[in-house]
């Protein structure tokens, strides 16, 4: 059976500062691969940085020990370079089998990753191996680029606790966009789909149809509090589910709590188009960039 196009032309891929977590890039890589759309990796760097440490007025807390250093600006573009690196090769390893086009892009500011982004990408965030970096402007632009553009954020958790199992779909009505997502997903990966809804539940024959075209065995569920565990999903199903999809209306915005709630598995956040102010501060950064160039 030939894989229905899920709608997303790409997978923009955010790579983590700290140690890329290779199983979870490769899982993207695999998920990006199995709905037909071309991987881009992203690896955001700072040009600012070893000109700003080069500033005698700039410390580093080295720990009690040490206490505060100046910074040396060419040890800190080393470290860069070497971040940058490692990330490419866990990038090209988990691609290096892909029939799609894969391609790394190292990013010189943190802003410009808005640029990079467009309204039909399906963005992954990995889960940084370091608590600290996300507070680094490098991952919370990342963050704002994909909040504000992307119709679609996959949040990749540091740890899969697995790589098989069903999909679940978290609906709140039958005209929900994660069914038609979690429908062909589950059908590109060959799963069962898990379809979580309130009990009040009106009759939906359409979405039994499409599950049968696509060949897709589809199981309801029913979560009483359904609204509580669509807006935390602090506390999972006993359904042992590989990928969990959601439309962004039932989900916070904040990003950054998310990971704290994934367990694991990996969340993905359908329906939010972008919007025209975040197209307009896009062509903005594109044309402080052509003017600095």
């Amino acid at each position: 059976m030939t894989t229905p196009h899920i709608g997303y032309k790409r997978m923009v891929v955010g790579l983590p500062q700290s140690s890329v977590q290779s199983g979870a890039v490769a899982t993207v890589a695999d998920l990006a691969e199995l709905l037909r759309m071309d991987v881009l990796a992203t690896f955001v760097t700072e040009a600012t940085l070893p000109s700003l440490a080069a500033s005698t007025a700039v410390r580093e807390l080295r720990g009690a020990s040490q206490g505060w250093q100046t910074i040396d600006p060419l040890q800190l573009n080393l470290e860069f370079d070497r971040a940058a690196a490692a990330a490419r090769r866990s990038f090209t390893e988990a691609t290096r089998n892909l029939s799609v086009n894969a391609s790394f892009d190292v990013i010189s500011a943190a802003e410009l990753a808005t640029s990079l982004i467009r309204t039909d990408d399906m963005v992954a965030i990995i889960e940084p191996s370091h608590p600290g970096e996300r507070v680094t402007r490098q991952f919370t632009c990342l963050l704002d680029a994909a909040t504000q553009i992307a119709r679609a954020i996959l949040i990749v958790p540091k740890r899969l606790i697995r790589t098989s199992g069903p999909v679940m779909a978290l609906a709140s009505d039958p005209e929900d966009a994660s069914i038609e997502v979690g429908l062909k997903i589950a059908a590109a990966l060959n799963e069962q789909l898990l379809l979580v809804t309130p009990r009040a539940w009106p009759s939906d024959e359409n979405t039994a149809a499409a599950a049968e075209r696509l060949g897709v065995q589809l199981k309801r569920m029913i979560a009483d509090d359904f609204l509580k565990r669509a807006l935390s999903l602090a506390e999972p199903l006993p359904a042992q589910e590989r990928l969990r999809v959601v439309t962004r209306k039932l989900v916070q915005d904040d990003l950054q709590k998310l990971f704290s709630m994934l367990r694991g598995i990996p969340l993905l956040m359908v329906g939010a188009e972008g919007t025209e102010a975040a197209a307009v501060r896009r062509d903005s950064v594109l044309a402080e960039s052509s003017e600095r160039a």
